[in-house]
């Protein structure tokens, strides 16, 4: 009995907790700032110190990623809480949001290469 009392109000729990996504926050330049797994931060190597993504209102976005310059189109899917990148070029990238706010923002790249890794945004402004 004491059991079924207690998975509503975790259920509830697990829902007050979840972050909403605001759309405003994202309007920003994002300078990358570290990254990190289970147990500890890294700073980026050297030829990302300028790595950043800048999002626009009018949906597009400017980055650079390894000193190369990317430009494209990008949604939100607040469902999901995931930010869909799509180049100029064609080649589709997504961000899992793990945090938002003002100042920071971390992501998750869904790529097998970078899954493991949250990436540390800052703001610009």
């Amino acid at each position: 009995m004491k059991v079924t009392l207690v998975i509503p109000f975790f259920l509830l729990f697990l829902h007050a907790s979840a972050q909403t996504i605001n759309p405003l926050a994202l309007y920003n330049t994002w300078k990358l700032d570290k990254y990190s797994d289970a147990e500890e931060y890294y700073l980026p190597p050297q030829k990302e110190m300028k790595d950043y993504i800048s999002f626009r209102k009018d949906s597009t976005y400017k980055a650079v990623s390894e000193g190369q310059a990317v430009e494209g189109s990008w949604i939100l899917n607040t469902n999901g809480q995931y930010i869909e990148l799509k180049a100029t070029n064609g080649k589709k990238e997504k961000l899992y949001l793990h945090f938002l706010s003002d100042q920071s923002m971390v992501v998750t790249y869904d790529t097998d290469e970078y899954r493991i890794w949250e990436v540390h945004y800052v703001s610009s402004k």
